[in-house]
């Protein structure tokens, strides 16, 4: 009876999902028959989406794993835009996007034991639905695609990634896809490859390390986990001397081209992780080595030191105003343009958002100005989605820290590590979360509500033991 129940099952699956197929193949012949030949790309990727939706509607683990492991590599494919969509690019990150949505609500309605349910992350995506539903926008609809697309892996990926052995082989992948920008972005530095984003210092450009992505903080997403990946298959007893060594000379390389990066944050923070993962898995003489030689090439780098961070000397002197362009690079106006356009509109939106994040208006000591960065990932959220936003986004994230806390406590090899590396994770996006957006990337979102969702599957499964 349960194997008929099954092959049922499959059976509505299977034409659920043949239906979105044909779908998508006959929106394909549309938009090539009415607007142009030259959308004859989207035809081909949204027809492969369906069909790769109907492979592996059945198989979430190959879908996840795959997608986890070669979004690295996906990323680099920016450039490819095939049509423009309400003023949005659609490009081969936006399709796979879809994908993974359909793909997940699929799960979630065919497949209900095998997903992985959290409140919170459900009421954040609804509340973050609403918000956008009442001042819907491009860059709102833009942006809440990035954020379900991201989530989605909360419900997938803890059933996939659970077992130890999936879980490295996942490791594994991903350090190996992530030293391809690495390696790239060496050869930018070297002159072999162009440089994709420029910045001025000292009043002269300089090409900034980006791993052939759009802007630097494409790869330091990427780091910010595969570091602290690699430091946990360091832990690894069975390793051998030569892979230790290669994980070392991927930590080494990545390390390089995140200071070609001039990313003044993002060098504090991974910096931080990697001694911070040395504290919490007791490594105590390592740590006080790192911490010694930081100080020493700080010390030998002094005059490279004071030119990226006098500016944060200046602050805290209190020599620049807060809503000057001086402050943090113009972060500070920025700060006040968004927090001034949530709040002196109706309450209503103080507790849902404004659905996105462009703003405009009068910011003191500087004149006019609109933006559609925040450079902060809490006021970016707290204007998009409001007060109740902003704090399901924290609750999840305290959520995750309890959970890793816990784990660490447990008597098991595979746990502690676990929760060590969630809690290096959560300090460098909560500190990257001051002055930039991870969120909005996602790439911060994959791999933070992946990570999370693996916390929380085995947190559940260590309680039903316990009982």
């Amino acid at each position: 009876m349960r194997t008929d129940t099954t092959l049922l099952s499959q059976n509505r699956a299977a034409a659920v999902v043949a239906l979105i197929s044909g779908g998508f193949l006959l929106l394909s012949i549309l938009v090539t028959t009415f607007l142009s030949p030259a959308y004859g790309l989207v035809e081909i990727g949204i027809l492969a989406g369906g069909l790769v939706a109907l492979y592996f509607a059945f198989s979430l683990r190959k879908f996840v794993w795959l997608l986890l492991v070669t979004k690295p590599l996906i990323d680099l494919t920016w450039r490819w835009r095939f049509a423009t969509v309400a003023e949005q690019g659609i490009n081969i990150q936006t399709l796979i996007a879809v994908l993974v949505i359909i793909v997940t609500a699929l799960a979630i309605f065919l497949r209900r034991k095998q997903i992985v349910l959290n409140t919170k992350v459900i009421f954040l995506i609804v509340f973050a639905i609403l918000s956008v539903l009442l001042t819907p926008t491009s860059w709102g609809i833009n942006e809440l695609i990035r954020l379900i697309a991201g989530v989605s892996f909360f419900f997938t990926a803890g059933v996939v990634l659970s077992e130890e052995d999936f879980f490295d082989r996942f490791a594994k992948g991903f350090i190996l896809a992530v030293s391809v920008p690495v390696v790239l972005g060496l050869l930018q530095k070297a002159g072999a490859l162009p440089f994709e984003y420029w910045d001025w210092i000292e009043g002269q450009a300089i090409g900034r390390v980006s791993g052939t992505y759009q802007h630097p903080l494409g790869l330091i997403y990427f780091l910010v986990y595969a570091i602290p990946l690699a430091l946990y298959l360091l832990t690894k007893p069975s390793r051998s001397l030569r892979y230790r060594l290669l994980l070392w000379l991927f930590i080494g390389l990545s390390m390089v081209t995140l200071v070609f990066t001039y990313h003044r944050t993002a060098l504090v923070t991974i910096g931080l992780g990697i001694w911070f993962w040395m504290v919490l898995t007791r490594q105590y003489g390592r740590a006080m080595l790192l911490a010694i030689l930081g100080g020493v090439l700080t010390f030998w780098l002094r005059d490279w030191v004071q030119l990226f961070y006098t500016n944060i000397v200046d602050i805290i002197q209190g020599k620049v105003v807060f809503s000057s362009s001086e402050f943090l690079r113009g972060r500070g106006m920025n700060w006040y343009l968004f927090l001034h356009s949530l709040f002196s509109s109706h309450p209503l939106f103080w507790l849902f958002g404004r659905g996105g994040s462009v703003a405009e208006g009068f910011v003191p000591h500087f004149g006019y100005w609109s933006s559609n960065e925040p450079h902060n990932d809490f006021i970016r959220i707290l204007h998009a989605y409001g007060l109740i936003g902003l704090g399901l986004y924290l609750a999840i994230l305290f959520s995750f820290l309890r959970k890793s806390l816990c784990l660490r406590r447990m008597q098991d090899r595979f746990l502690p590590h676990l929760g060590n590396l969630m809690i290096v994770v959560l300090t460098s996006i909560v500190l990257l979360s001051v002055t930039t957006e991870p969120m909005r990337y996602p790439t911060g979102v994959w791999y933070l509500f992946a990570l999370g969702s693996v916390v929380s599957m085995q947190y559940r499964r260590s309680n039903r033991r316990s009982k």
